[in-house]
């Protein structure tokens, strides 16, 4: 069995970018936005000290940019959680709810992510046989009644006020199926978990 290095979808600058303030005009130790961004990737700058950045997107940015995560081999086992409904930071009934398969891997990833970036959310997880969220949405695991069955599994319905869900953004081709299905307003989020809570702070 071949086993494959994972990829983490790390953040690149034009991620990063579309989270700091717009405008041409000098930007903190930079001469334009994008020259900062670069800059927070390469570790060069950070975003709690621009004054121009909110202070809690800020921090996020920076947390989510401080995180080394090694994952070099990927899960031959597709090892599966058993959770169906994951919390991160005590949500409440306002937080944001996102969908997810039940790679071990994945949620491994994005608990590393939320902890550090201290933001809030529900996960519905769907059962992709262990798959992480790339390899689930090529082998068609994120189907519209995967997906309704893990939000009536999950019992979110009673945990949040809405009935809106953010799908991970490789299944943005399922978006209208999985809302004729669900009856949930479905809303595609970032590729990259990373990006991930920078997303929803903005949403905010």
């Amino acid at each position: 069995m071949t086993i494959e290095e994972i990829d983490l979808y790390k953040l690149k600058a034009e991620d990063v970018q579309r989270y700091l303030p717009e405008g041409e005009r000098a930007a903190c130790k930079a001469g334009s936005w994008s020259e900062f961004a670069q800059m927070l990737i390469d570790g060069t700058a950070r975003a709690g000290e621009c004054e121009a950045i909110p202070p809690r997107m800020a921090a996020a940015i920076d947390a989510v940019l401080s995180l080394d995560i090694r994952l070099p081999e990927s899960d031959p086992m597709q090892q599966k959680v058993t959770d169906r409904l994951v919390e991160f930071n005590s949500p409440d009934e306002s937080s944001p709810v996102l969908l997810t398969g039940n790679s071990v891997v994945t949620h491994r990833i994005l608990r590393l992510i939320f902890e550090a970036a201290r933001v809030p959310a529900f996960v519905v997880v769907v059962d992709t046989n262990g798959l992480t969220a790339d390899n689930a949405v090529a082998a068609g695991a994120f189907t519209p009644m995967a997906v309704m069955k893990a939000i009536a599994d999950s019992g979110i319905a009673g945990r949040t006020l809405s009935r809106r869900i953010i799908i991970p953004g490789l299944a943005h081709a399922s978006k209208s199926a999985m809302e004729r299905t669900t009856r949930w307003t479905v809303e595609v989020g970032p590729v990259s978990g990373f990006e991930l809570p920078l997303y929803l702070l903005k949403e905010q």
